[in-house]
């Protein structure tokens, strides 16, 4: 297993990711080994690695500029090119993608392990988890990725393939080597999308939640989301026709992944329209005070309920990974979806804006890493004490190629 971490000015905090991740991986029943890319950093991240100059299990590869910064895939690039060279056997080796606000543990590791062990997937990836909840944007980024993007790949499975979703994605060195990453600002997805279409599949870890940074303010949200929402925007132009036309890709994966890259635009219109419904509910309002309120009402407690019944399913796969949402959580998330939602109705105009202009440059997600755990206890776990509710993790014979 080689994991690949890609660091742009961490100087503050590679040191104790690295730490962290080789005490994570050094109880790995395999050969593991961490390669970290220094992406033209300019504060320092170059001496702060040097600690780790004669670790046999750590390879730092320094980009440096005018050919460094130009995105996360080329990155990625470099480091594929360099494991290719330490081995030829493509089918039983793993590389990992971690980005350096995670907190991987050794369960989570062995976890993957155990999937690739226990399956034909080319690729596995793991829930996420946000371990800095101290505010309500953050709550809300747990919710985004604890609950509907956590469902919506449970779904994906069933339906023959899940994506990679950001941290902890893992693939096979045939499949990383086939697809490679593209420019797309959106890599994850990118890379997901030409699996599909090369015939490569993927598996989704439910009961696996690997801890990352929320962003704790909304300019650096925005910032994010719009980053996001462009890249949707640049595959669903580049990929919309191949995937359609596939013979490969199954007819319901292939119609979530067209509408999940159609959500951008759809919410454009959605967000108009909302606008223009709100005008003619205040005027219906002041004319009909009580049916109308009825409506609002009856709008409210579907909405409610929709909400509910999607966090009571994910709460069940948090359950089992060690994770639980308190009353007030649950009751903050089915509240505050309506608020939050409006929050990020300027990110599909903005991205729609960039993709237009072709302003495609890399932003870099800003975090907060005074917060950033050097050790998730609460997600570790003893292999010899844990073996039986690490197999509950492994996809299993239904869940197969």
């Amino acid at each position: 297993m080689y994991i690949m971490v890609p660091a742009l000015n961490e100087a503050n905090e590679i040191v104790g990711t690295v730490n962290q991740l080789l005490r994570s991986m050094e109880p790995l029943p395999i050969e593991s080994t961490l390669v970290i890319i220094n992406d033209g950093s300019d504060d320092g991240t170059d001496i702060a690695l040097d600690e780790f100059a004669n670790n046999p299990h750590v390879h730092v590869i320094t980009r440096e500029l005018p050919h460094a910064r130009e995105g996360k895939g080329a990155a990625l690039n470099d480091g594929l090119d360099w494991i290719a060279k330490q081995t030829k056997d493509l089918t039983h080796t793993v590389v990992g993608v971690i980005d350096s606000d995670a907190s991987p543990s050794f369960k989570i590791l062995f976890n993957v392990y155990r999937g690739f062990i226990h399956s034909k997937y080319d690729l596995l990836q793991t829930g996420i988890t946000i371990n800095n909840v101290h505010n309500f944007l953050t709550l809300m980024q747990e919710f985004e990725f604890g609950v509907p993007n956590l469902l919506q790949q449970v779904i994906r499975m069933d339906w023959g393939s899940a994506i990679a979703s950001g941290d902890g994605q893992f693939m096979t060195l045939e499949m990383a080597s086939k697809i490679r990453w593209n420019n797309s600002l959106l890599d994850d997805l990118e890379f997901s999308l030409n699996g599909l279409l090369h015939g490569f599949t993927g598996g989704f870890l439910p009961y696996t939640l690997l801890p990352q940074e929320g962003v704790l303010t909304y300019r650096a949200l925005i910032k994010q989301r719009v980053r996001w929402c462009h890249g949707g925007m640049q595959c669903l132009i580049r990929y919309g026709k191949q995937l359609f036309l596939s013979k490969i890709v199954p007819s319901k994966l292939k119609t979530d992944l067209i509408t999940f890259m159609l959500i951008p635009f759809i919410s454009i219109i959605f967000i108009i329209s909302s606008l223009i419904a709100s005008i003619v509910l205040i005027v219906h309002f002041v004319a009909w005070p009580q049916k109308t309120f009825i409506v609002l009402v009856i709008i409210l407690i579907l909405g409610i309920a929709v909400t509910t019944m999607m966090i009571l399913a994910a709460n069940h796969y948090g359950i089992q990974a060690g994770r639980t949402y308190t009353f007030r959580e649950i009751t903050t998330m089915i509240v505050g979806n309506f608020a939050y939602s409006w929050m990020l109705a300027p990110v599909s105009f903005i991205a729609l804006t960039r993709l237009v202009l072709r302003r495609n440059e890399w932003a870099k997600t800003a975090h907060d890493h005074t917060t950033v755990q050097e050790n998730s206890n609460s997600f570790e776990a003893d292999y010899d004490q844990k073996d039986q509710s690490l197999k509950n993790d492994a996809p299993n014979d239904r869940m197969a190629k």
